[in-house]
């Protein structure tokens, strides 16, 4: 292992879970304190029953976590969870080995004590942490087993991903066809009735609304688009998706609706007020984010014992959703724009040289909606690139607040 020249950059430290308490001038001090380190495959991050007082943070590659028992568990850099500690509790109760070349912190806690904007609740997050790794020695055996599953259903070509609804594929492939026209769409959504009031309840919407009501399928199509159409067919089809057998895991199924309707309709709104986006684009962005989550909870009903702990469902679900979920849609043929929010929309300092996406209408409507606890709005590159002020952030994304009633509007079309 080899310490570095180089200081971390004070965006990194605010990423990190147990640091996003510091005020900005102590993130500045302490970035200016400490180098990063970098070891090869193989090294020995730290030793099982270690009690030096440092606290490690993974920035680049894996590392292998191996319990006394011979448990184990390899944490990613992409991994969520690596941006909390790694083993914190003292002495140790994981041997930390590097799985690849790796970039990391350590921190002596003794500069962490330094800091007077360093507080309770920082602290707190600490001790919240250290009761979280004690139970994750009783989690990891089942978690692992529900991970190398999927793993090896996917190696094996065997991976069970959720479909698109039926009426959705037909959706799709009659907007497809050069020969069709809003009369053949329009029947194929009356094929379903409940999609079908929806499609013409959103035609008569302030957003397309003309000077006539209309009534029939055939004339919302012609209004709204073919691209809208498909985009709202498959935006009120998902709603089966979010649906299980299992009596164990229908709530935390529930809860994944609820947080992807409030994202999607935040989205949408956000989308309207910054401009240059399809709202209904943004509607089915925000809806499907957290697509892979339904895959894993899929699986879980396989495993009772992760179905019925809620720490492993969620580790699981953390681990696995963004890779899960870009592969889902994919499958679904949707648009790549959409499958790269699956995948980046929890990368909340995701850099790119281009114009605002999805992606970033996503990520700004999860920090307006406390979904990235702690991280300051101001330092999300997502939200300069959509030209948010400065002044509208001061004010928790002000645009969105004085939008309530627009985002409740939103939220009702997926009513269900």
């Amino acid at each position: 292992m080899t310490q570095t020249s180089t200081h971390p950059e004070p965006a990194v430290l605010r990423r990190l879970t147990t640091l996003r308490e510091l005020d900005h001038e102590a993130i500045e001090d302490l970035s200016q304190q400490i180098y990063t380190h970098q070891a090869k495959r193989g090294d020995t991050l730290l030793q099982l029953g270690a009690d030096d007082d440092c606290t490690l943070y993974l920035l680049e590659g894996s590392c292998k976590l191996i319990a006394e028992d011979g448990k184990t568990k390899v944490i990613s850099h992409e991994d969520p969870s690596a941006n909390a500690p790694i083993a914190r509790l003292r002495p140790s109760h994981y041997r930390v080995v590097a799985e690849s070349p790796v970039s990391f912190l350590r921190i002596d806690n003794q500069l962490l004590d330094q800091e007077s904007s360093f507080d309770a609740s920082s602290t707190l997050s600490l001790e919240s942490y250290q009761v979280d790794e004690r139970d994750d020695l009783g989690h990891m055996d089942a978690e692992n087993r529900l991970t190398l599953q999927i793993y090896e259903d996917l190696n094996s070509d065997r991976l069970l991903l959720p479909s698109l609804p039926d009426v959705a594929i037909r959706i799709g492939e009659a907007i497809n066809d050069e020969n069709s026209d809003a009369r053949k769409v329009a029947a194929v959504i009356e094929t379903d009735p409940a999609i079908s009031l929806k499609i013409v309840k959103a035609a008569n919407s302030a957003r397309f609304g003309g000077v006539t009501q209309i009534g029939t399928v055939a004339e919302a199509v012609a209004r709204l688009g073919m691209q809208n159409t498909r985009f709202l067919v498959v935006t009120f089809a998902l709603r089966e998706l979010f649906r299980t057998e299992s009596r164990q895991l229908s709530k935390r199924m529930m809860q994944l609706w609820e947080h992807s309707r409030r994202i999607a309709s935040l989205a949408q709104v956000l989308s309207v007020k910054v401009g240059g986006f399809n709202s209904h684009e943004a509607l089915l962005a925000g809806l499907v984010h957290d697509i892979g989550g339904i895959a894993v909870i899929g699986y879980a009903r396989d495993f009772p014992e992760v179905a019925g702990d809620p720490v492993a469902l969620e580790s699981s679900i953390r681990s696995l959703r963004s890779q899960l979920g870009g592969m889902i849609l994919s499958r679904w043929k949707l648009p790549p724009e959409l499958v790269n929010v699956a995948k980046e929309s929890e990368n909340w300092f995701r850099q790119h040289g281009n114009a605002a996406d999805y992606t970033d209408l996503v990520i700004a409507a999860q920090i307006h909606d406390g979904v990235a606890q702690g991280i300051d709005p101001a330092a999300v590159p997502a939200i300069a690139r959509l030209g948010i002020e400065q002044s509208q952030i001061d004010q928790g994304l002000a645009l969105l607040d004085e939008a309530h009633e627009e985002v409740a509007a939103a939220m009702r079309q997926l009513t269900g």
